[in-house]
């Protein structure tokens, strides 16, 4: 099975790719999520890495279950044959405190033949915000 767009994306592939992925975590389905990945996709975010499609899905049960109302928006920002470079922010409520959060980073993400995202590198920085500063997903 193929995961469209495949590579190699032009400029309307890698948007409507990044435009998937958005639309995909921001219904924070783990398992929709960890469906774009390969089988074997190495995943890093942040200081911690990881392999494999049941590995990303145990990672996002963990991660909403501590930021709930999460929203996410992605931004294009580079292309090449397989590979997808992105700026996100993302605003989320840490369920414990109740502190709401602005995270700013990017992504580089690098797709197999068949569409799917074989490896993503992530960086963030995490910035505490008040309700009323949101902008995403008001």
């Amino acid at each position: 099975m193929q995961q469209l767009p495949i590579p190699p994306f032009t400029q309307v592939s890698a948007f409507a790719k990044v435009q998937a992925a958005e639309d995909a975590w921001n219904t924070r389905n783990p398992e929709q999520v960890a469906q774009f990945c390969s089988p074997d996709c190495v995943w890093r975010n942040r200081e911690d890495s990881f392999q494999g499609r049941a590995a990303i899905e145990y990672f996002f049960k963990l991660k909403w279950k501590i930021e709930s109302h999460s929203q996410l928006m992605k931004e294009l920002w580079a292309f090449t044959d397989n590979r997808i470079s992105v700026r996100f922010e993302c605003e989320w409520q840490h369920t414990k405190s109740g502190q709401w959060y602005r995270s700013h980073g990017n992504e580089h993400w690098e797709f197999d033949a068949d569409g799917y995202l074989s490896r993503r590198d992530m960086s963030a920085n995490d910035i505490p915000i008040t309700e009323s500063d949101r902008r995403i997903g008001r």
